[in-house]
């Protein structure tokens, strides 16, 4: 064959074959056909070159709930494959976010030629949207804002992340808000509360409220509690003294309802407007509606024969006294107003409350008896006046019988 035939066959045979253009760096390596994947470069890689980017890529994954991530190690510092098992622990274990949010990673490391591609495979325990609903918070004051607004809104659940972590007392505080905003919190949810990881000055927070009501069902009764609270409000607030509008109050609750005791997750609107009785409840009610009318009133949180208790203390015409507007109302049947001295089998904290004295005992003047009348003694004759005496002229003599008569005759004077 001639050696023009030659060359152009070569060249024919060389396309068929897949070859590319020869260049002179180029050569030809022939090896057995396998099956298996090329390892490509990922064009999303995270490239990193120390622990730190290491961890921080990880995290990333996880804060965009991110199932699946690449992660590029060039030039790093140390050992890859060590730090790469420590810092996944570290991440899902430790961390807030990781320690909240992931049930359990696992990681591959393959090395292409001059760098290593890690592969995270992350399984999650918390969807995309609850990791992004996580809000910061480094106070309790932050701590306790948000907490307000969930219950003012119904959430069914808060999560924050709060750093200088110091275990706040998180029933307390929302026992608090309820307490003092019983018109706008018509049911005080339950709670439960976990935090991640167990130890650590920064921990993910996780809230949750339970309520009997839907959000909805609860605005509505929000809104009947607070047209009944005007109208009493208006019914008692012509009344001249504080002691009337109390009364007034009284018979317009009395009026209302055959009032039952019972168990209630919403006491102030079945107080209100179902005719069911709590002392929390009415309690509740008669604050709100002493507010709305301008009369002074205080909600005492104590205790009744041990048990936990609530009654009012009201203002009455310069003295203040108590109402236990639960009794009132199922057992006397009228209201009764009472000094701190007449409440018996009560303990509360008396240097929190106005002090309920008794009113002053008023002397009464009562006019002595009459005296029974009395004989008056006879009166003695006023002396008469002594008339001057009129001189006397001494008694004639009588003539001495035994003397002879000066007529000489011797005879005695007839007698």
């Amino acid at each position: 064959m001639s050696r023009r035939l030659i060359v152009p066959l070569l060249a024919l045979l060389c396309l068929l074959s897949g070859c590319n253009a020869w260049r002179n760096d180029d050569y030809l390596s022939l090896s057995p056909h396998s099956t298996a994947t090329t390892q490509t470069a990922s064009p999303d890689a995270v490239t990193v070159e120390n622990y730190l980017e290491l961890k921080n890529a990880i995290l990333g994954f996880i804060r965009e709930g991110q199932a699946n991530g690449t992660i590029r190690v060039t030039n790093y510092d140390g050992d890859v494959e060590a730090d790469l098992s420590e810092a996944a622990y570290e991440v899902s274990k430790l961390d807030p976010l990781g320690a909240y949010a992931v049930d359990y990673m696992t990681h591959d490391l393959v090395r292409i030629v001059s760098y290593y591609e890690i592969h995270i495979s992350i399984t999650f325990r918390r969807t995309a949207e609850e990791i992004a609903a996580i809000e910061p918070v480094s106070t309790e004051a932050q701590l306790q804002s948000k907490l307000h607004e969930a219950i003012n809104r119904c959430d069914s659940r808060l999560t924050v992340r709060m750093s200088n972590y110091q275990e706040p007392d998180i029933q307390a505080m929302v026992d608090e808000y309820c307490a003092e905003n019983p018109g706008t919190v018509i049911e005080k949810p339950t709670l439960t509360v976990s935090a991640y990881p167990d130890t650590g000055t920064v921990r993910v927070l996780e809230i949750d409220f339970g309520y009997t009501e839907t959000p909805q069902a609860l605005a509505e009764k929000a809104e009947a509690v607070g047209e009944s609270v005007d109208a009493a409000a208006e019914y008692i607030r012509y009344r001249d003294s504080d002691r009337g509008k109390a009364e007034l109050l009284f018979t317009y609750l009395m009026e209302r309802f055959s009032y039952v005791s019972g168990e209630s997750s919403t006491p102030l609107y079945d107080a209100l407007c179902s005719g069911v009785a709590t002392p929390l409840g009415l309690s509740q009610a008669w604050q709100l509606i002493c507010d709305q009318a301008g009369v002074e009133c205080y909600t005492v949180s104590g205790l009744k024969d041990g048990e936990s208790y609530t009654w009012n203390i009201i203002s009455a015409d310069g003295y203040f006294r108590h109402v236990d507007l639960y009794r009132c109302v199922l057992e006397r049947g009228t209201l009764v107003l009472e000094s701190d001295g007449e409440m018996s089998g009560y303990y509360w904290s008396q240097e929190d409350y106005p002090v309920c004295e008794p009113e002053p005992t008023v002397p009464v003047t009562v006019d002595p008896p009459e005296a029974p009348a009395e004989t008056p003694p006879a009166e003695e004759p006023e002396p008469e006046d002594p008339q001057p005496e009129e001189p006397t002229e001494p008694p004639a003599e009588t003539p001495d019988e035994s003397q002879p008569h000066p007529d000489g005759d011797g005879a005695q004077a007839a007698v």
